[in-house]
């Protein structure tokens, strides 16, 4: 059985919010061999954008962020052109039903298991970051092809930040229960380390959407 190990994480944003939270860091003695990926495509028939999928272990993943136009999504400082670059960001009900048919929101043991194929360690985020973008020298290499991006957030002030510092993927699970009301699971990435962990967060806040099958 996977075991976790939770770390805390405080994270200084470059706005007026403090976006402190409690993060589980994943970490295991001996590194997993990373699994192969196999890339194909997905034309969404709703708006025929495009996404690159990704074969990781068990699971086939966009391996782009969504970018479907639907309540409760935004671009990143209200421009399309971030929409275009880097996918659109979603309060935690939008994400749960904007999937394309066939797909859905990743649940907390989908993450689990790509974080497994990543090497289970906390240099996972190396595997899994694009080559590019990431503030500071911590750019990945992107062996599995899922391409993640530090494209920030939006917070619950309708304020947004964090552009080239953080990825946040949105899981189907609510918190933990000893987080409370009102917030969600969330995986991140972060220019201060190669970690791939998650944290909670409030449903109103706009995170990424990778969608699985």
């Amino acid at each position: 059985m996977l075991r976790l190990i939770v770390m805390a994480l405080t994270v200084a944003l470059a706005c007026t919010n403090s976006f402190a939270a409690k993060s589980g860091a994943k970490s295991k003695p001996a590194k997993s061999k990373p699994a192969k990926s196999k890339a194909l495509e997905f034309k969404d028939a709703r708006d025929g954008q495009t996404y690159r999928l990704v074969k990781i272990g068990s699971h086939t993943w966009f391996g782009d962020n969504l970018n479907f136009k639907s309540e409760g999504s935004y671009c990143l400082d209200d421009d399309e052109n971030n929409c275009m670059a880097y996918g659109r960001l979603y309060s935690w009900d939008a994400a749960r039903s904007v999937c394309p048919s066939g797909f859905r929101l990743p649940k907390h043991e989908d993450f689990e298991s790509l974080w497994n194929a990543a090497g289970a360690d906390y240099n996972a985020g190396y595997l899994l970051k694009t080559t590019y973008g990431w503030k500071g020298d911590t750019n990945g290499n992107d062996t599995l092809k899922f391409a993640a991006m530090p494209a920030g957030n939006r917070f619950d002030d309708a304020t947004y930040g964090n552009l080239a510092k953080f990825a946040f993927f949105w899981s189907a699970d609510d918190a933990l229960e000893d987080i409370g009301q009102g917030e969600a699971r969330v995986w991140y990435l972060t220019n201060k380390s190669m970690a791939f962990g998650y944290t909670s967060k409030a449903k109103n806040f706009g995170f990424s959407v990778r969608c699985v099958k």
